[in-house]
């Protein structure tokens, strides 16, 4: 079961990054509730990153609060110090919180917060994805 999990997280990456937003924000609400359901929660970081980041992108008058919830409700999941597949993503969606807030600042502390973490753990997807978080002068 892990593995479909995984498969439709990927599937709802790919749906957003097509434009299908509904859909993507659809599966990804699925593939958290079973996560959540099941105990197994390896791909939470990702299926949540695609929730947050599709809702933030089709910005209808709930998205933002159920945004800082997915984002709350990732961050509030027990882990052991230092797991870094939840603490990477919740800097990059903090970031693009922010962004969706108007808070520059907010987002500048999380955004370099998400580089620095990133560097230092010399995972080159995300940093570059924080690279692309800091290339616009404002969020």
């Amino acid at each position: 079961m892990t593995t479909v999990l995984t498969i439709d997280a990927v599937t709802a990456a790919e749906r957003a990054r097509r434009g299908d937003l509904d859909g993507a924000i659809e599966l990804a609400r699925r593939v958290i509730a079973e996560q959540f359901e099941s105990g197994a929660a390896r791909d939470l970081g990702p299926a949540t990153s695609v929730l947050v980041e599709s809702l933030l992108r089709r910005r209808r008058a709930p998205d933002i609060d159920e945004a800082r919830s997915a984002i709350e409700t990732l961050a509030a999941v027990p882990t052991d110090p230092g797991f870094v597949f939840h603490e990477l993503p919740l800097l990059r969606m903090r970031a693009l919180l922010a962004s969706a807030d108007g808070e520059a600042e907010r987002y500048r502390t999380y955004a370099d917060r998400y580089r620095v973490t990133a560097q230092s753990l010399q995972f080159d997807g995300h940093l570059a994805s924080a690279r692309r978080l800091a290339a616009p002068a404002d969020p």
